[in-house]
């Protein structure tokens, strides 16, 4: 800790704030990181769950009760994606259009709302990205004014002692480990989470289709019976 308080007094105020920002921007790329985690867990307990739940059921309008019920009861992508879909079927059915116009309007309303669901998962994760990117370049330009310190103290004493230029460099190589330190970890859960989030829109894409594409037909052949 005194080498610490130590480093910390022999930094200039460009160097401190640009640590202050790195820290700030760690803390937040965490935060997002533990966010996520529970988020994409949580929903895809939930989306397993929904679809076990209404695997052996063929009525569009319990389907759609079941898919609004565990809407209400947490973030579940797979059941706002079925009940986006059951619900405009109903709807268009409602109006007498012809079996090829409903189940047309059904696979765009999936398709809409999976890519909704999908933006949904992804939220805040650009941050993270522009952390990975941006907290190398403040490192660098940590080291930058490090490097500018110890030029300057050189200039201003006229020698090139070890106590002249130890505050700059190591203001220097601070900066740099610390963005580092920063990008790093972003950089990885950014393409974790991404791929993580890939994987599940196909899962989700799979499932809903075959939920909804199922009732529907079942619907549109005991109407046309």
């Amino acid at each position: 800790m005194e080498m610490v308080g130590e480093l910390w007094g022999s930094m200039a105020i460009t160097g401190k704030t640009v640590v202050l920002i790195l820290i700030a921007l760690s803390i937040y790329s965490y935060v997002v990181m533990a966010n996520r985690i529970v988020v994409l867990r949580t929903d895809g307990q939930l989306s397993a769950e929904f679809s076990e739940q209404v695997s052996g059921a063929g009525d569009p309008g319990q389907i759609l009760s079941a898919a609004r019920t565990a809407n209400e009861a947490g973030q579940n992508s797979l059941a706002a994606i079925v009940e986006a879909g059951l619900t405009d079927f109903q709807s268009l059915q409602a109006d007498g259009q012809p079996e090829a116009v409903v189940v047309e309007g059904v696979d765009e309303t999936v398709s809409r709302q999976l890519d909704v669901a999908v933006i949904d998962l992804r939220a805040r994760l650009s941050g993270m990205a522009t952390i990975s990117g941006v907290a190398p370049f403040l490192g660098l330009f940590g080291t930058v004014t490090g490097l500018i310190s110890a030029f300057r103290g050189i200039a201003d004493t006229g020698s090139g002692g070890l106590a002249t230029v130890s505050g700059g460099i190591s203001e220097a190589l601070v900066t740099t480990v610390i963005g580092l330190f920063v990008a790093i970890p972003a950089l990885w859960a950014y393409n974790f989470f991404m791929n993580k989030i890939d994987v599940m829109a196909v899962e989700l894409d799979n499932s809903a289709t075959r939920i909804v594409s199922r009732t529907v037909r079942k619907a549109l052949r005991a109407s046309a019976a």
